[in-house]
């Protein structure tokens, strides 16, 4: 997809996507509040195939259900009741701390908890995805993801309050 802006000196502004199909479709907003939508073809930038013009409310109507605002398709459904559940905690390696000196592997992080350690940011340097065989050191953060129900049984593992 590509996206382009353009200022419209005395009538508004232009927006311009052209999709992964290769289709353009360009929309100018007048300072009027009118809303005009081209649609061109792959083939034919110039020339639109058809245009339409929407009132400022029938543009924001239409926008509202692109947005999904009325419908949303089973997958987007699902895909929010994944992330409701979802949880990415961050958690600093104190010093003393009993997991500090030891492997993800060692600590058996995700086998006992299933929590997954997708990150550890250690100063200025962000290991991403860390191996299993990486050791965590004082002051490291940790970056977790899993379920919320995974992440409080971390912190209830290692012995530390969320």
């Amino acid at each position: 997809m590509e996206f382009k802006e353009s200022d419209l000196p005395g009538i508004g502004k232009k927006f311009s996507i052209i999709t992964s199909h290769g289709d353009k479709i360009t929309v100018v907003i007048h300072i009027t509040g009118k809303r005009e939508i081209f649609f061109f073809e792959e083939d034919d930038y110039d020339d639109p195939l058809c245009d339409i013009v929407l009132t400022e409310e029938e543009a924001n109507q239409l926008g509202s259900v692109l947005m999904g605002a009325y419908f949303k398709p089973e997958m987007e459904k699902d895909k929010e009741l994944f992330l409701q559940n979802l949880a990415i905690e961050w958690f600093k390696v104190e010093k003393g701390s009993p997991i500090a000196g030891k492997t993800i592997k060692e600590l058996e992080i995700r086998k006992k908890t299933g929590a997954t350690v997708i990150s550890i940011i250690r100063g200025d340097e962000t290991i991403t995805n860390p191996l299993p065989d990486e050791v965590i050191k004082e002051g490291d953060i940790l970056v977790l993801i899993g379920s919320r129900d995974q992440i409080e049984k971390f912190f209830k593992e290692f012995g530390v309050n969320a």
